[in-house]
């Protein structure tokens, strides 16, 4: 993705959101546990937007409304003086469209409950405008990139029996991520002449699609995010830090297929309690008219002292190449709330003809002037908190949230190789492994439960795959089941793979992947493949469906929601038969939902169609449209089907007879 070549501007700002916490607890998906427990945020709505909460102010971390902080124009110059500048960003509740609403707000969802390192965004939309001129763009489904639980420095140490591992402020406030995708506007609705030079050069620059749409690319940073209550000035908010640039024809939409700066992690054997841990940014080289540059995402790279706050002062910074023999790059720099929040925390640094030439095919690397700080190593008697690969190879995965059915289609994904951002040209230069999810596997997000043990042994041999070598850099992963995988419980009626690749000449993950037993092999382990490197896919268990289903059956399937989800509950309860009969016949689509997007029928496999009730309503808008109905994404299609075919069922049925005289509304009539 090319959010950080030019024209582009940045976003900074707070964030909404409220997933359900109750599903990320294994022991909940046992047919015995009737009364889960709450964890931290069971009422949410896994919504997702960025709105106006300029009046919630906490100490120390101001929350403001998203806006335009700062933009770079078609040469690569800042510029503070654009009309842009200053524009408020605001997400827009939408389905499907942008006219009519609102609708729903945007969802983010959960994979599995052992894999949420790869949320996903669906149905987000963003608007901002320029005098006359309103934009509103339509973001594609995208999932959780680069997560990490080290963002806020401790403050009572790292020790393994602090529960969280890193913190005093608890998982999800020490937690930060990158969401990147493409936004989608409109090519009607985007003037020539918006009054903004920055936009007029984002429009000449932008790529448009089938659909005509301008597209854009953009990069999100989420962090500092509260998700216990008892904060309650800042209950389910978080900061956000945004960059929006061209998308350029053949860019991917999730990752960037350039180069890579590893950061030092905390060394519990080594390192004293303040010792910071920093994590891997991407990079590329740009050329624009203004020259050559060096661009480096540090957004999720830094560190703060608290959540949401500052970055951690790391003392003055300098960048070199190679051997360092062609100096300095730019000039040294500070991690301040200046780069974080006016530049969309993106360093850009020149590069003088001698160091373009180096960068070509040697490795770069940022040292600091504290020398308190222990490094990767030590450069000029200064620690290197950053450093790329020596052998300048890069793998990042696109796609990496797969969901499929044991009897259905392939799924498909994209996986990037470059050296020195080039792309590799070897057929044969990418390998990869399948992981189902067992214990200690190093790739799951959530702790082991006594008793709850990932996967479970019929999984074994239920997917297969096989890797393409598409075009230099891209390689194609094709996703089958090859059977029935199986359940893990009646109620996760899944089975959760991870799909690892690593160069052809590094050496490969071992069958255990606990990370705690493979030893360090210097500043890139392959034997760990980075989570960029990971694809998560779930296979659906084989389900038969039932066309004439009784609603005993259709309560088994949704009582796992209805348990889980106590937003939902709170609508409805899908386990009450009369409430389900209710909202399965009304209201009708036509008149009712005549001013939302979407069909007004729905077409059974078998010809029959729906046109009426709320549940099949839901049940059919698109996957990625955040009205539909399964919080999670987890029915597999033919219990989706199943219910349905229920709901068109109880719509066809003979009518019942007429109430005797004296009761009911024909005689109050």
């Amino acid at each position: 993705m090319s959010y950080m070549d030019f024209p582009s501007f940045s976003i900074a700002g707070s964030f909404y959101t409220d997933p359900s916490t109750m599903d990320n607890d294994p022991s909940h998906y046992d047919e015995s546990c009737t009364n889960p427990s709450p964890w931290q945020d069971p009422g949410g709505s896994h919504f997702f937007s960025f709105q106006d909460i300029l009046a919630r102010q906490v100490p120390n971390r101001p929350f403001t409304q998203p806006s335009i902080s700062a933009a770079y124009d078609k040469n690569g110059q800042p510029t503070l003086n654009d009309p842009l500048i200053g524009t408020p960003v605001v997400s827009v509740d939408s389905a499907g469209g942008v006219t009519g609403g609102p609708f729903s707000p945007a969802k983010m969802i959960d994979l599995d409950v052992y894999q949420q390192a790869v949320s996903t965004i669906h149905g987000f939309f963003i608007n901002f405008s320029v005098g006359t001129t309103t934009l509103v763009a339509a973001m594609d489904p995208t999932s959780l990139n680069s997560v990490r639980f080290d963002r806020v420095l401790p403050t009572r140490g790292w020790q393994p029996w602090d529960g969280y591992g890193a913190g005093s402020f608890g998982g999800d406030t020490n937690a930060s991520g990158v969401f990147q995708s493409i936004l989608r506007i409109p090519v009607t609705t985007w003037p020539v002449s918006s009054g903004s030079t920055i936009l007029d050069q984002l429009r000449l620059a932008a790529t448009v699609d089938l659909q005509n749409n301008f597209c854009l690319s953009i990069r999100f940073t989420l962090d500092g995010y509260q998700n216990v209550p008892y904060h309650s000035a800042d209950f389910r908010i978080g900061r956000v830090v945004a960059t929006v640039g061209p998308l350029l024809p053949g860019d991917p939409s999730q990752c960037i297929p350039g180069r890579w700066l590893a950061g030092r992690s905390y060394n519990g054997k080594t390192d004293a309690w303040n010792q910071p841990s920093l994590y891997g940014a991407p990079f590329r080289i740009i050329t624009s008219p203004g020259g050559t540059q060096v661009a480096f995402d540090l957004s999720n790279a830094l560190m703060t002292a608290a959540p949401g706050a500052d970055p951690l002062d790391l003392g003055n910074l300098s960048v070199y190449i190679g051997d360092g023999t062609t100096g300095v790059v730019g000039q040294p720099f500070q991690l301040n709330n200046i780069l974080y929040n006016m530049a969309g925390g993106i360093l850009r640094l020149p590069l003088t003809p001698a160091q373009a030439a180096a960068a070509a095919g040697a490795s770069f690397f940022i040292t600091s002037s504290r020398t308190d700080i222990n490094g990767l190593s030590i450069f000029n008697n200064q620690p290197v908190l950053w450093q790329e690969s020596p052998t300048g190879t890069w793998i990042t995965c696109s796609e990496r949230n797969l969901q499929l059915p044991s009897d259905g289609p392939a799924s498909l994904a994209n996986v990037y190789i470059t050296q020195w951002g080039v792309p590799v040209t070897n057929p044969q230069g990418l390998n990869v492994a399948l992981f189902p999810c067992y214990p200690n596997n190093g790739f799951a997000t959530v702790p082991w439960s006594a008793g709850y043990v990932g996967n479970t042994p019929s999984c074994e041999n239920a997917l297969k795959l096989s890797l393409t070598f598409q075009s230099p850099g891209r390689f194609q992963l094709a996703l089958k089941a090859a059977k029935d995988c199986g359940v893990r419980t009646p109620e996760l009626d899944s089975q959760l793979y991870f799909i690892a690749f690593w160069p052809q000449n590094q050496p490969g993950p071992p069958p255990n992947l606990d990370p705690s037993k493979i030893p360090a092999t210097g500043i890139i382990a392959y034997a760990m493949p980075a989570q960029e490197a990971v694809l998560s896919c779930v296979v659906w268990a084989a389900y038969p469906l039932n066309t004439a289903a009784h609603f005993p059956e259709i309560a088994q399937i949704m009582k796992v929601y209805d348990k889980l989800f106590p937003a939902m509950h709170a609508k409805m309860d899908l386990c009450d038969e009369q409430t389900f009969r209710t909202f399965s016949l009304n209201p009708p689509w036509g008149p009712f939902y005549a001013n939302q997007p979407g069909p007004m029928s729905y077409t059974l496999p078998n010809g029959d169609s729906i046109s009426a009730g709320t549940i099949p309503y839901y049940l059919t808008r698109p996957f990625n449209d955040p009205r539909f109905m399964p919080i999670m994404r987890n029915l597999s299609p033919n219990k989706l089907l199943t219910v349905l075919y229920f709901c068109y069922n109880l719509q066809n049925a003979a009518a019942p007879a007429p109430n005797p005289a004296g009761f009911g509304y024909e005689a109050q009539a």
